[in-house]
């Protein structure tokens, strides 16, 4: 960095070293400018210089040094002139008031703060690293262990089989689609669950209630029913499988196709009959017993098209399959009325019509009690009680 020239008023040391640290400073200001210089040709006047080195110097002296400052075509000649005088100043000679050990000892002085302030930046950025490196050794083991958990459990997460559910209330029938492209309905208070896709060599799903199924065939990769104790496996056919938990009867009706039925006791699993088209396989497992006997497909899954089809069904069955198609609690109150026949086709009529009409064609009379709320302020099913007609 150069010495402004206002601040050389101030200097006072020998004349050949004061113009020599002059025209050197002089020099180097000129060597960094970097700025469009006046093209007026100028000499250098060294009498002008020395006045100006000796304090003496007029404020016209002090314009024309500014002006050789200012213009690039003097700028050699300065520095000409500073080697010259730097060579004829004699090394060995004594300058009144000047001592240059003082000055060395500050640069020294200087030289060793500036040298103790980087090595302790090194030290310091040195000794971080060394703490960050240990502090790296440490948490690598655990990093890495808790690394090798949350891989194997997102790998044991990926292979886990994701599954869905679908429910349809009683009172209602709700269709269904299979990831395999099989699709289906549900009858009134029934849930399917079944995997999001299906791996491995079989298709399976699990039901609870009343389901019919029109099944993709896939002869490599058979489609399992799981229903209450009981598997139903199918290649390809429309079937459908009656299986509600408090429900002593399990059946499953085949309309083509061919299925096989299977007993799940405990940890073996033994075949139970193979069903043809037209065929009813009925499980009873209060008695544990089984029979394959043919059907009318047509009547037995008429519910398919909104029909409740009743051809010499006991009455004790017919109850059971309004209280889920309309969600009531109709309850025989005598009990000769179980073993009624009875024959007759609902289709889009209201409960109350069809209680009318049961009246009208069979012999019994029903009471119908008003819904209760609950403690959670819902309300209880509808409780009718059929009694024989006196």
């Amino acid at each position: 960095m150069g010495i402004p020239v206002s601040q050389m008023d101030n200097i006072n040391v020998s004349e050949n070293l004061y113009y020599w640290i002059a025209l050197l400073v002089i020099s180097i200001e000129l060597q960094g400018k970097n700025m469009i210089m006046q093209d007026k040709e100028q000499k250098i006047n060294k009498e002008v210089l020395f006045r100006y080195l000796k304090c003496s110097a007029s404020d016209e002296d002090k314009n024309i040094l500014l002006q050789w400052l200012d213009n690039t075509k003097t700028e050699h000649e300065l520095n000409e002139e500073s080697f010259r005088f730097w060579e004829d100043i004699d090394p060995d000679m004594n300058i009144q008031g000047y001592n240059g050990d003082h000055i060395l000892d500050r640069i020294h002085h200087n030289i060793k703060i500036e040298e103790g302030t980087f090595l302790n930046k090194t030290n310091l950025r040195f000794g971080l690293v060394r703490y960050l490196t240990r502090i790296a050794a440490i948490l690598f083991v655990p990093v890495f262990i808790a690394s090798l958990l949350f891989y194997f459990q997102n790998k044991s997460f990926r292979n886990s089989l994701a599954w869905a559910e679908i429910h349809a209330p009683y009172g209602t029938r709700t269709d269904f689609f299979l990831p395999d492209g099989s699709t289906g309905r549900l009858n009134g208070g029934s849930s399917l669950k079944f995997p999001v896709q299906f791996t491995g060599n079989v298709r399976g799903v699990k039901l609870t209630g009343e389901a019919y199924f029109n099944v993709v065939s896939n002869h490599r990769k058979p489609f399992v029913v799981s229903a209450k104790n009981i598997d139903i496996k199918a290649t390809g056919t429309s079937f459908n499988v009656m299986a509600y938990a408090d429900e002593p009867n399990t059946e499953v009706i085949l309309k083509k196709g061919e299925v096989e039925v299977f007993e799940k006791l405990k940890e073996t699993i033994t075949s139970m009959g193979v069903l043809k088209p037209e065929e009813s396989f009925i499980y009873n497992s209060l008695a544990d017993s089984c029979k394959i006997q043919p059907v009318n497909s047509e009547d037995k899954l008429s519910w398919l098209e909104g029909k409740l089809t009743f051809k010499y069904e006991p009455f004790e069955e017919v109850v059971r399959m309004l209280n889920r198609w309309y969600n009531v609690n109709i309850v025989i109150k005598d009990k000769p009325l179980d073993s009624y026949i009875y024959y007759g086709t609902f289709q889009n009529e209201t409960l109350d019509e069809v209680l009318k009409l049961l009246q009208y064609t069979a012999p019994i009379r029903y009471k119908d009690y008003e819904r209760k709320m609950k403690h959670d302020g819902s309300f209880e099913k509808r409780r009718i009680e059929i009694y024989c007609k006196r």
